[in-house]
Parts: C-alpha cells; sequence; structure tokens
C-alpha cells in the first residue's frame, strides 16, 4: 500500500511539473507560486474546520521556520530552473534527491536502507547524468558533470535537488508535532505572506484578472494537481522511508519529462535521453524489490 501511495504521489508531482512549466509560459513564477500557496490555505483552513488540528507549537515551531524558508526558497529556484531551460533535461537532475535523501534521513531520522536500494539510488544518478554526456565515452561521461553546473537552469535544479532532498525529512518530522492539516496550513499561509513580502519590495505588480480569466481552466488544474500532489506526500513519507518514497517520485518524474519534453513542448528526443531514463527506471526496481 505505501509503494502505491509512492507512486499515485509521483504521478501527480510529475503532472504539477508539466502544468507549471505551461503556466510559466502565461503569468511570473511569483505569481504562480501567490497563488498556489493561496489555495493551499483555504484547502487546509476547510480540512481544519472538518478535522480538529493538533499542534505542540513550541516543539514545532523550529522544524517549521525552517521548512518555510527552504520551501519559498526552493519553489523559486524550482521555477526560474524550468522557465530558463529544457523539461527534459532540468527535471532528471532532481534524481539526485533520493541520494541526499538517504543521507540526510539516516542522521535526522535514523532511517536505514539496504545496499541493494543504495544501488538503485545511484544507478538513478547515473542515469541522470547519461543524459547530460556528449557521448558514451569514458572520458565524456565523467566530464557530463561540467556540463551541469555550466548551464544555469541546471545548476539551479541541482540546488533544488539538494533542498528538496531535506524538506520531506522536515515534513516528516514536523508531524511528530503537528496534525497534515495545521502543518499544511501554516506552510501554506507562511509561504504566502513571505512572497508577499517579496513582491512589494520588489514593487511588482503582479494582479492581472485578465489573465486569470483567460488561463482560468490550466491555472485552476495546476492548483487542484500541485494541492492533491502534496497532500499524498504528506501521506506517503509518514508510511514509507524518504529515500524510497523520493526514489519513486523522481524515476515516475523524468519518464514524465522525456514524454512531455518530446509531445508537448516538441524538445529533441535522442538514444541518450531515453538509455538515461532506461537507468533510471532500472535502478528504481532495486529500490523497489529490495
Amino acid at each position: 500500500m505505501s509503494l502505491f501511495i509512492c507512486l499515485i504521489s509521483g504521478l501527480f508531482w510529475s503532472f504539477f511539473d508539466l502544468t507549471r512549466k505551461l503556466c510559466l509560459k502565461k503569468i511570473s513564477s511569483e505569481f504562480l507560486l501567490l497563488i498556489f500557496s493561496f489555495c493551499q490555505i483555504i484547502i487546509f483552513g476547510v480540512w481544519c474546520l472538518f478535522q480538529f488540528p493538533t499542534l505542540l507549537i513550541n516543539d514545532y515551531i523550529w522544524f517549521g521556520s525552517f521548512l518555510l524558508l527552504i520551501n519559498v526558497i526552493s519553489a523559486v529556484v524550482f521555477l526560474k530552473s524550468l522557465d530558463l531551460s529544457e523539461i527534459s533535461m532540468t527535471l532528471p537532475l532532481l534524481s539526485f534527491s533520493p541520494l541526499f535523501s538517504a543521507f540526510f534521513s539516516f542522521y535526522l531520522l535514523s532511517e536505514k536502507i539496504t545496499s541493494y536500494q543504495y544501488l538503485g539510488v545511484f544507478l538513478i544518478i547515473f542515469g541522470t547524468m547519461t543524459l547530460y554526456t556528449k557521448s558514451f565515452k569514458l572520458t565524456d561521461f565523467f566530464f557530463s558533470l561540467n556540463l551541469i553546473f555550466s548551464e544555469k537552469g541546471a545548476r539551479y535544479m541541482l540546488f533544488v535537488s539538494l533542498i528538496w532532498s531535506v524538506t520531506p525529512i522536515f515534513d516528516k518530522l514536523c508531524f511528530k508535532y503537528a496534525s497534515f492539516n495545521i502543518h499544511g496550513l501554516i506552510q501554506a499561509l507562511g509561504m504566502y505572506i513571505l512572497l508577499l513580502i517579496y513582491v512589494f519590495k520588489r514593487q511588482q505588480n503582479l494582479l492581472n484578472i485578465r489573465l486569470l480569466k483567460d488561463n482560468f481552466k490550466l491555472f485552476s488544474f495546476t492548483m487542484f494537481v500541485g494541492s492533491v500532489a502534496t497532500i499524498l506526500q504528506f501521506i506517503a513519507i509518514s508510511i514509507s522511508l524518504v529515500p524510497i518514497m523520493e526514489s519513486i517520485k523522481r524515476a515516475v518524474g523524468q519518464i514524465g519529462a522525456v514524454f512531455y519534453g518530446k509531445y508537448i513542448f516538441s524538445e529533441v528526443i535522442n538514444f541518450k535521453k531515453i538509455f538515461g531514463i532506461l537507468i533510471i527506471t532500472f535502478g528504481t526496481f532495486f529500490v523497489l524489490l529490495f
């Protein structure tokens, strides 16, 4: 059951990646995040009304505040990366997050995964590096990291990968002191307030009623998919190990990225990309079965 929840969560995150990139063709990243956080305030607020929340504020405040800060920063950087680069080349870099998650969850949550699962995580990373190599020569493969760091959008996504490897761990720590609904409400409300401060300091005028009306279906679907993905991830990390959840989520996301890149954004899909995705999928097989 836990693996099924992780898989469904990964599918919704993959759809969310697609719809966010489509939205960025219409609006700024700051506006998109404001809409999303506002919708989550409503969803988690209603949830709190129907199910009484629990919160140990003195214990929660430290973990929750740190999580809020890194969530805001990583969300802005992630959307900037999507806007700068091809979806089929940047999203696979999030495959580094299972490795980071394995390291951090071991020290912060005492979660241990098997040697086979570590092999799966490294295969996922190997497949990701294959996407950036110029050829299948060993020397070109080792220089693929230079190619990653030379591309601005890729650098942004690597930073996001590091941050997002930590966020589910801190979500799980927060769940010791807060129920899902109040945790989601606090994070959404905090993100909304911080983004408003950021926008006003930059003196940006983001409100465009005509834009909202013309793209209502796209924005609404994006908010729905993102909210479901968030809630499913809360459930997934509460019943499974964080590195396993991250591996499934990223593998699904990488396959989706190549598909969306080819059929929606008309990006070039070559043998290297297909081979890299196959390695990523094979790595996920080790994570799941061992």
